[in-house]
């Protein structure tokens, strides 16, 4: 079933999730890119429903079979920002800190860039930035990290906390 032009319904938004969860495609049916259309789904449930919204979130992360960066840093994203799951990215990046990729580290760094001007940010587990920055050398040269302007992020991540830390 395609996501009607209107409001989809909820029902429609998880299985076509769950589908991509499983067979890696949203709607077999679709000439969309399966990411994008997964993209598009997760945006329109979690717009719809914050909590399931993340839920979805943490399954795409964990997956070990679907592997999209787009929408794998998106839900790095939603999830650092979320007030509920902040401490579970925060244990997601502690974790896999030596297999993210360009844009997952890019995303926790830009994060932690921006979190540095929060008044009251959430507390960083010990190690994490270490362990960021190390993957930093050893992705600094990828292909990617241009593409994805990780150099500037990485810079501007090292001013935001080189003169507190």
């Amino acid at each position: 079933m395609m996501m009607s032009p209107n409001k989809p319904e909820l029902q429609e938004l998880f299985d076509g999730l769950n589908s991509y969860l499983a067979y890696g495609y949203v709607n077999e049916l679709s000439p969309e890119d399966p990411a994008k259309d997964a993209f598009d789904y997760l945006n329109a449930l979690y717009l719809a429903n914050q909590h399931e919204g993340l839920v979805f979130c943490k399954l795409i992360l964990e997956s070990e079979i679907l592997y999209n960066d787009f929408l794998r840093s998106t839900c790095l994203s939603y999830l650092l920002l979320s007030e509920s799951s902040w401490q579970y990215s925060f244990s997601f990046l502690l974790e896999n800190s030596k297999a993210l990729s360009v844009p997952l580290l890019k995303e926790a760094l830009f994060y932690f860039y921006c979190a540095k001007n929060e008044t009251d940010p959430y507390p960083v587990p010990d190690g994490l930035f270490e362990k960021l920055m190390a993957r930093y050398e050893e992705l600094k040269d990828d292909p990617d990290a241009k593409f994805y302007h990780l150099h500037e992020t990485y810079n501007d991540f090292l001013k935001a906390y080189s003169s507190n830390n």
